[in-house]
């Protein structure tokens, strides 16, 4: 299946923000209808003040969860925001390729892999695919694992971003029929602190700011 790609850097994640901020948002709705109609209803048409204040508990056990669930879909969608900011810098700073003859296609979504972030091919014709990370933290290197610091000490991420994007490879192949992908994992707001012209696991781990001078060499090559 041949990838379908008709959205710019971003787009996707920016979308899936709104719609989860809709969600927070007519939760919180409800909520404060649950508070409030008892002392709408009052205020209109006074009743026993004991029934008044029953109500409200009522309403308060019926808001809470409805406000910690607005709380987590609201969370979700600051970080898609995050997400498609890095998207968003990586496709400024991919510009000066492109305009020197560079291909590049954005949130290719294949079924087996969700999106691929970003599809490159230099006018040599090597192929490479980004998967941009937002996370704003010193990347660390454990054996052949990557990791975060975090108040000096070493944490996993949330994912194996390695065999994330080796994924991303297989399919790419398959769809576009290409024989080599190169594979690159890109920190759009994190420090990388080890070598980017070391392979791990088949990929290259890349900042941001050294994204652009590390495909170049890596198109020399």
């Amino acid at each position: 299946m041949l990838p379908q790609h008709n959205e710019g850097a971003g787009k996707p994640l920016r979308r899936h923000a709104k719609q989860l901020r809709a969600k927070a948002l007519y939760r919180y709705g409800v909520a404060t209808g649950w508070v409030l109609l008892p002392l709408l209803v009052y205020v209109v048409a006074p009743f026993d003040p004991l029934f008044l204040v029953a109500a409200l508990l009522i309403g308060a056990l019926i808001a809470l969860p409805l406000i910690k669930e607005g709380k987590k879909f609201w969370k979700s969608s600051r970080n898609f925001d995050q997400g498609a900011c890095g998207e968003e810098k990586t496709q400024q700073v991919l510009e000066s390729l492109i305009k020197s003859g560079w291909i590049a296609e954005y949130n290719l979504r294949l079924p087996q892999v969700g999106d691929i972030d970003v599809w490159l091919r230099s006018p040599k014709g090597v192929n490479f695919i980004l998967d941009v990370k937002s996370h704003s933290t010193e990347v660390m290197l454990d054996g052949d694992v990557l990791k975060r610091r975090y108040y000096g000490k070493l944490q996993d991420f949330e994912k194996d971003f390695l065999a994330q994007i080796a994924k991303e490879v297989k399919a790419i192949k398959k769809a576009k029929k290409l024989t080599n992908v190169i594979p690159v994992v890109v920190f759009s707001d994190g420090k990388v602190s080890f070598s980017n012209k070391k392979k791990i696991r088949g990929a290259y781990v890349m900042e941001l700011g050294n994204l652009v001078s590390g495909l170049q060499e890596l198109d020399r090559t």
